[in-house]
């Protein structure tokens, strides 16, 4: 997550929490406990790394927000959807917390936002490019080893 998505996030968190009065630990307790109000502090504050999708989730439970809107702000995707209602981005979290669990570079990480982005037919197109990429690939390590 950049720098300007966890500031979003932040004010986003921060704002939620005045509006329904709350304080971190009515967070905390309206999560059932899957998120502390340290945690919550480190969140607005900006500190807080690493997000995973169940600490969002935990998040979203406790602010009493849908969880699609939070990872919206939380990965800066509100203005896409606002630019068009009809993306489906509802496989934000599956793909929020493949990249979280693996090991990846930054070039990886940056392709999956963009991809996160894109409409599913757009998507599609991707994917099938990917697919390929990766095939003409494979039969060129072949032809490597069999010389």
């Amino acid at each position: 997550m950049s720098k300007n998505h966890k500031g979003a996030l932040s004010h986003y968190v921060h704002r939620v929490m005045k509006e329904k009065h709350l304080s971190r630990r009515d967070v905390k307790l309206r999560s059932g406990g899957e998120i502390t109000d340290s945690y919550v502090s480190g969140i607005i504050g900006g500190t807080a790394n690493n997000l995973s999708v169940e600490k969002l989730k935990a998040l979203a439970r406790g602010l009493r927000v849908s969880e699609r809107e939070l990872v919206d702000v939380a990965f800066g995707l509100s203005e896409e959807r606002q630019a068009d209602p009809n993306v489906d981005l509802s496989h934000n979290l599956i793909l929020v917390d493949i990249t979280k669990k693996a090991v990846i570079g930054t070039d990886v990480a940056e392709i999956v936002q963009e991809v996160m982005k894109l409409s599913p037919s757009d998507r599609a197109v991707v994917l099938r490019f990917v697919n390929r990429l990766s095939k003409s690939d494979r039969k060129a390590h072949q032809k490597g080893r069999s010389v």
